[in-house]
């Protein structure tokens, strides 16, 4: 009888507690996926530490070839010419960061393209045509920064 009477009185503290019971489990809850979340984050991101000017301007150095005029002859060649975007987007200042995401994803869809399928490549220029100003923005920073021109600038007016 003992324990019918405790399962009351723990379910008539819960039925009482409402809203508020629940409440108390979401708020215990929220700072631990927070914690997850920034964890998260923090894995997924590179050391702010590197993205210096000094650090971008070496590994575009460092990379030029495969950012300009990559050889493209073997899925080999694809993996080492996307492994120097994400390389160089990796230590991208926060002034160019986002330019430099769109670019790492155009060059990723690039290099998915089945000639084949005529929809595979219209996302090809699609994406292009979307991170054209990125594009464009890169250029002109690594210029600007770096007194080197990575791929085909845009002519100008």
């Amino acid at each position: 009888m003992r324990n019918i009477s405790a399962s009351r009185r723990i379910t008539t503290c819960r039925r009482r507690e409402g809203a508020a019971w629940k409440n108390r489990r979401v708020i215990r809850a929220t700072p631990l996926l927070l914690a997850a979340a920034a964890a998260g984050l923090v894995a997924c991101s590179t050391d702010p530490a590197r993205r210096t000017e000094a650090n971008y301007c070496a590994e575009v150095n460092e990379r030029l070839a495969d950012l300009s005029s990559p050889v493209l002859a073997t899925q080999a060649d694809i993996d080492r010419v996307v492994g120097a975007w994400r390389a160089v987007a990796s230590v991208a200042p926060l002034a160019i960061q986002d330019e430099w995401s769109a670019m790492v994803n155009n060059i990723v869809t690039a290099a998915t393209v089945d000639p084949a399928d005529p929809a595979s490549v219209q996302r090809v220029a699609d994406t292009a045509r979307q991170t054209e100003p990125a594009a464009d923005r890169v250029i002109v920073y690594t210029q600007t920064t770096c007194g080197v021109t990575i791929g085909n600038p845009a002519p100008g007016p």
